[in-house]
């Protein structure tokens, strides 16, 4: 799990996050997703994060569907979709050291 206390928001660009909100993925957390990330969004101040509900993304088989910096992750739930966002939060921090 990946948690930050403390993060420089200065040196990451906005963060695009985008949720299926589609019939399929709407059946299987994408709102609850989206309520998480909003949550972790408020939690750790994180003003650079731009989260957006998305149509069908297209990929129904393998729902709910993320999409994090033009990135595309499927069969999320909101744990492992806030861990994936931290992650890359994490990711860019270093990249930019």
């Amino acid at each position: 799990m990946y948690r930050i206390t403390a993060l420089n928001t200065n040196i990451i660009s906005i963060m695009e996050v985008k949720v299926c909100t589609w019939k399929m993925c709407s059946e299987r957390w994408s709102e609850y997703i989206l309520k998480r990330l909003e949550n972790d969004k408020k939690t750790f101040n994180l003003e650079k994060l731009d989260i957006q509900p998305s149509l069908c993304m297209w990929w129904c088989k393998q729902w709910p569907n993320v999409v994090i910096w033009n990135e595309k992750f499927n069969k999320m739930n909101p744990l492992k979709t806030s861990d994936l966002l931290f992650k890359k939060l994490k990711e860019n921090k270093n990249a930019n050291k």
